[in-house]
């Protein structure tokens, strides 16, 4: 893995590197050089400042963008302390000759200053010296000089304060002068902003300072480096990426083990590593796909495209950035035929999360029962769209409309996304009334957990034995309650559509459905309903199956002629738990007798209808046992499929 990135972003052109550095959020403070009227270098009287807040103020305003790059090039290796220049508080964050970058907090008045100071430790200021002492050793010739200015402007308590009292003065001032104006000083800061003061020399004089004290920090420790002495860009070490030793975890460590390390890598590529993190949660999409290039013009030209793309890309709000499926949508157009053999990337928290090698992208769907070059969810249950009138659904020709189009309505959380496929899931996400009582959807968080690695790795490395004929069923059935407690009858039906429609894509062998295609099965099941209800002769039941629906459709009508308020499917949930088929028709009985007197009253038009059906419910009787919880589908089905007494009488025609 390691080579691959490291080779990844060694092929990355510098300006998409530096696309998209943000500044920290507080005070940034630019100090300038000039010429005395003795012809000799000084800092400069005055100097620009600008307070930096994360959507509140451009990045681009002042001195800002500047600003962003040189912390960029002066700043401590992955957010790790453990790699600070000031070792004795690290609270100093910059590592650079040309930078200085201390949190409020740990400067006078600060919160954690006064604790330190309760507490006998040192504080930063005590830390400047030996900062600055390790810092200059980092650089030479003119550049010592310039750095040794900007040092002596800063080396002390009350150097610091003086420039911050300025600002705040310049701060009143134009309060003073405009009083809508908004102070953005010193005084303004929040305890976990910065301040950083600045030299303004070149990028590349902070970079080549950076490039040494990164040359120190890049390996987890010297010790195993090889060769030994000053390191250079051969130079073969422990891998910093990611990584650590055991040596203060002895659970970690290999016990049997006939050596310390498992491998070392060159300092170029620890370098490359150091960049890629920074751009990895910054430039980059995620997941992020790695194409292992070779020198075949085909494969330069899906380079160029892609990297292209990374670059128009990178300025955007990540809101307006194209997300992975259009930019794979893209590259299949153009490079049908390389689209393959890359890696996939997937990085959350500042974490890689998942690392996979993807050796051909299917990105194309095949309905092989059907024969045609896309699936299809028909609309057997009935669902109305916002306007009320029978939704169609649109068909779904690649892996990215599956996603949107199945896995999606079956576990996303309230706002229809599946965006999280590694991280902790926020219980948030999966109340749908935030007023009391809540509605927790508690099963279908569950069934995301359970299933949203599987589905991630059958949308985006296409594994297609990710997901079977058990965890697509599993999938669907284990969210109805959920749907069933809270009246989502839409989503239910909705779900029940994608059951019925698909099974034979995720089951080729229908084993779910013991080897029956649902869609025609389905509207059998509604034929033969009709057929029962209107029939003067008995037409008897010939499977489970369509008892099962019968049941349903019984169960619905008899819960409609209920004269309470309660509108919910509590009472269905009884015969839902119903294993034995006995057991459950003493409970259809039961509730027909309550309603009995509804339904035999002489205005019913219906009453034949439902004669008919009951007769042949209470009639059947199967030659061995069978398990109501596998015909838990086919009862809703029946249920919340258009009732026969709406359903038109059929008539022969000769």
């Amino acid at each position: 893995m390691l080579k691959e990135l490291s080779t990844f972003t060694q092929l990355l052109d510098a300006d998409l590197k530096e696309i998209g550095v943000e500044p920290r959020e507080g005070l940034h403070i630019v100090l300038s050089l000039e010429e005395s009227p003795e012809g000799e270098l000084r800092i400069a009287d005055q100097f620009e400042y600008a307070l930096y807040r994360r959507k509140k103020i451009d990045q681009n305003e002042g001195p800002l963008k500047k600003c962003a790059a040189w912390a960029r090039a002066a700043w401590m290796v992955d957010e790790d302390t453990n790699k600070c220049i000031d070792k004795t508080t690290k609270a100093i964050h910059s590592c650079s000759p040309f930078c200085l970058a201390i949190k409020r907090q740990n400067l006078v008045g600060g919160k954690k200053l006064m604790e330190r100071q309760a507490e006998g430790k040192p504080i930063v200021y005590g830390s400047l010296k030996s900062y600055f002492d390790k810092a200059i050793e980092f650089i030479d010739g003119v550049e010592k000089e310039q750095a040794k200015l900007f040092i002596d402007s800063l080396n002390s308590q009350e150097k610091i304060h003086d420039f911050l009292s300025r600002i705040d003065k310049e701060e009143e001032k134009m309060i003073v002068e405009d009083n809508k104006y908004k102070a953005s000083g010193y005084k303004q800061l929040k305890e976990g902003e910065y301040v950083i003061f600045y030299l303004n020399v070149p990028l590349p004089v902070y970079k080549s300072a950076y490039d040494k004290y990164l040359f120190d920090k890049i390996f987890s420790v010297n010790l195993f480096n090889t060769p030994k002495g000053p390191i250079t860009n051969e130079t073969k070490g422990l891998s910093a990426f990611f990584n650590g030793l055991p040596d203060k975890k002895p659970f970690l460590a290999h016990k049997t083990a006939s050596f310390d390390i498992s491998g070392r890598i060159t300092a170029e590529d620890a370098l490359a590593l150091v960049e890629f993190k920074q751009m990895v949660g910054r430039t980059l999409p995620n997941p992020l796909p790695i194409f292992i290039f070779s020198d075949e013009l085909p494969k330069v030209n899906l380079r160029q495209n892609l990297f292209r793309i990374f670059k128009e890309d990178a300025p955007k709000d990540w809101e307006k950035r194209k997300t992975h499926a259009q930019i794979i949508t893209e590259l299949y157009d153009k490079h049908k035929d390389e689209l393959g053999n890359y890696y996939l990337l997937y990085y959350q928290q500042g974490q890689i999360k998942d690392f996979d090698f993807v050796s051909r992208f299917e990105y194309h769907l095949r309905d092989d029962y059907n024969k045609q070059d896309w699936l299809e969810i028909k609309n057997i249950m009935g669902v109305a769209s916002t306007n009320k009138q029978i939704k169609t659904y649109h068909d779904i020709r690649d892996t990215f409309q599956l996603l949107t189009a199945v896995f999606t309505p079956l576990i996303g959380n309230k706002y229809l996304k599946i965006d999280n496929f590694f991280g902790d899931i926020d219980a948030k996400e999966y109340i749908i009334n935030t007023v009391k009582p809540e509605q927790h959807l508690t099963m279908t968080k569950l069934a995301a957990l359970t299933y949203r690695n599987a589905v991630y790795d059958y949308v985006y490395k296409s594994k297609r034995d990710a997901i079977n004929h058990h965890s697509f069923w599993n999938m669907v059935v284990s969210t109805f309650s959920d749907d069933l407690k809270y009246e989502r009858d839409y989503q239910l039906k909705e779900k029940l559509n994608i059951l019925f429609s698909l099974n034979h894509f995720f089951d080729p062998e229908n084993r779910n459905f013991n080897g029956l295609y649902m869609p025609d099965k389905l509207e059998q099941l509604t034929t033969k309903t009709m057929q029962i209800a209107d029939s003067r002769e008995r037409v008897p039941l010939e499977d489970e199956y369509e008892f099962a629906f019968i049941a349903g459709q019984m169960i619905d009508y008899l819960l409609s002629l209920s004269k309470t308020s309660d509108t919910s499917h509590a009472v269905l949930e009884g015969f839902l738990q119903k294993t034995d088929i006995d057991l459950f028709k003493q409970e259809i009985i039961r509730v027909f007798e309550r309603y009995k007197h509804e339904v035999e009253r002489p205005a019913n038009l219906f009453k034949n209808r439902v004669s008919n059906l009951m007769r042949e419910i209470m009639g059947y009787f199967p030659e061995k046992r069978i398990d109501l919880k596998k015909l838990q589908v086919f009862i809703l089905a029946g249920y919340f499929s258009p009732s026969f007494i709406y359903t038109k009488k059929q008539t022969d025609s000769n």
